[in-house]
C-alpha cells in the first residue's frame, strides 16, 4: 500500500505538468495574436530551420544559465534563475505557434482559440510522455519554440503593427 501514494503523486505532477503548459501555451495565443500568427509560419514554412536555431541558441544559453546558478554569489544565481526563467518562458510562446499549428490540422475550420486548445492538448500529451517525452522530446519542443520565437522576430511584428 505504501506505493498508492507514489504513483498517485506521479499522477498529479502530470496533471499538473499537462495544465501548465497547456495554460502557458493558450495565455501566449490569446495575448500576442499577431506573434503567433508570425510562429506559426515559421512552422508552416522553416520548422527544421526553427529546430536548428533554437537548439544552437536555447541549449547553450540555458546550459549556461543552469551552470551559473552554481556560482558562490547570490547575486549572479538570482540573474541565472532570471535569465532560465526568461528563457523557458520565450520558448514556451514560440512552442505555442508549434501547438497552434498542429491545432490547425486538426480544426480546420475552428476558431483560433479552438485551434490552439486541441493543438495544446496534443502536444502536451506527447510532451509528457514519461521517458521519451521528458528526457527528450519536451526538450528538442523547447529549442524548436524558441528557435520559431527568434525566427519571427516578434518584437518587429508589434512594431510594424503599431506603425500601420
Amino acid at each position: 500500500m505504501p506505493y498508492t501514494g507514489i504513483v498517485l503523486t506521479i499522477i498529479g505532477l502530470h496533471a499538473a505538468l499537462f495544465l501548465i503548459l497547456l495554460g502557458h501555451w493558450l495565455v501566449a495565443a490569446g495575448i500576442a495574436p499577431r506573434a503567433m500568427a508570425a510562429f506559426v509560419e515559421q512552422y508552416e514554412t522553416r520548422p527544421v530551420r526553427a529546430l536548428l536555431v533554437g537548439v544552437f541558441t536555447y541549449g547553450p544559453l540555458f546550459i549556461g544559465a543552469l551552470l551559473a546558478s552554481n556560482a558562490p554569489v547570490p547575486l549572479l544565481k538570482l540573474g541565472a534563475l532570471i535569465v532560465s526563467y526568461l528563457l523557458l518562458l520565450v520558448a514556451l510562446a514560440g512552442l505555442a505557434g508549434l501547438a497552434t499549428r498542429i491545432g490547425r490540422n486538426l480544426t480546420p475550420g475552428g476558431s483560433p482559440w479552438q485551434q490552439s486548445l486541441r493543438g495544446g492538448v496534443m502536444l502536451a500529451l506527447v510532451c509528457i510522455t514519461p521517458f521519451v517525452g521528458w528526457g527528450f522530446l519536451l526538450h528538442i519542443a523547447l529549442a524548436s519554440g524558441f528557435g520559431a520565437f527568434l525566427l519571427a522576430k516578434p518584437w518587429k511584428c508589434a512594431a510594424t503593427a503599431v506603425a500601420v
